[in-house]
């Protein structure tokens, strides 16, 4: 990264304290929001942009910014980084640093909004069983299998996001219930029922490899006792789409779409399904409901005149 004078590292340091430490934002989006808000920052400097100072930037500095993204990132990889400026100067606006964010009437490329991308209900069981895998008839399990297994089975089970998977307790989960408490986006806490063999593939995992059962310790471990980490949820799921054919294009977020989709075929309630989700806004898991095309189709053809 571009070494940032002391007022503009002062001033990021400060926001990351806050975002990590008060807000507890997942580190993905600390990450995230770190490098976007540097980048801005070193180019004001770079380009000779309102004096290079971060506090007299305009609404045409970041006009200028924006086309110089527009380069670079699709539209909506703009949106995520300009949203984490935004983010930086709220931030400096409480604090008083600064009575203006020169990115509030900026206005943005539009991004297209694909609907979500998902397994069909008829391959989850070859994704499923594809971690082989022994605990019943007394051969020792395979740890790595078994860890993989559970992954999966959470991920489209649970409809968890995949920091939430990493980041598990064994003091989140009731076995006696089937239900796992998460820290979602924002740090809100919600409860996600997951199935009956999710819950038996946890006591498996908790009575042969569970490296502690305490309250705090982590679920879901490596053979060196440190928890599962995302890339290594990623590399896990692309290995056994390769080995079953299953698309490639499938992310561990993308069997959180399943998880929905699967759902809302179903005949969930949307209030429910927002809820197991953690989404702030129906709006948002509204969306599944556009996916749901071949009921419609059903219904149209065995009710429609003209069908």
């Amino acid at each position: 990264m571009t070494e940032l004078p002391e007022k503009s590292r002062a001033a990021l340091d400060e926001f990351v304290f806050m975002i990590d430490g008060q807000r507890r934002y997942s580190k993905n989006t600390v990450r995230n929001y770190t490098d976007s808000v540097h980048d801005w920052l070193a180019w004001i400097i770079s380009a000779e942009m309102a004096g290079g100072d971060f506090l007299k930037a305009d609404k045409k500095t970041a006009r200028s910014y924006v086309a110089e993204l527009s380069a670079k990132y699709s539209h909506s990889s703009i949106h995520n980084k300009v949203s984490a400026i935004r983010s930086f100067y709220k931030y400096l606006i409480r604090t008083g640093a600064t009575d203006s964010d020169p990115f509030s009437l900026v206005k943005l490329p539009k991004t297209e909004k694909g609907l979500p991308v998902f397994l069909p209900e008829s391959s989850m069981p070859t994704l499923l069983s594809a971690p082989r895998f022994d605990g019943n008839n007394g051969l020792e399990p395979k740890e790595d299998a078994m860890r993989d297994a559970l992954c999966i089975e959470l991920l489209y089970g649970a409809g968890l996001r995949v920091s939430e998977l990493c980041s598990l307790k064994w003091g989140d989960i009731d076995l006696s219930s089937n239900i796992a408490k998460v820290l979602g986006k924002g740090s809100k806490i919600r409860f996600c029922p997951f199935g009956e063999k999710a819950g038996e593939l946890l006591k498996l995992w908790r009575a042969d490899f569970a490296k502690s059962t305490d309250f705090h310790s982590p679920v879901l471990t490596l053979k060196n006792g440190k928890p599962v980490y995302p890339q290594y949820v990623r590399r896990m799921l692309k290995k056994y789409l390769a080995q079953t054919g299953l698309p490639s294009n499938i992310t561990p977020h993308k069997l959180r779409h399943s998880f929905a989709t699967h759902l809302v075929n179903g005949g969930v309630d949307l209030r429910a399904l927002q809820e197991m989700l953690g989404h702030a806004r129906l709006s948002t898991t509204q969306i599944y409901t556009h996916l749901n095309t071949s009921k419609l189709l059903e219904e149209y053809r065995n009710n429609h005149p003209r069908a």
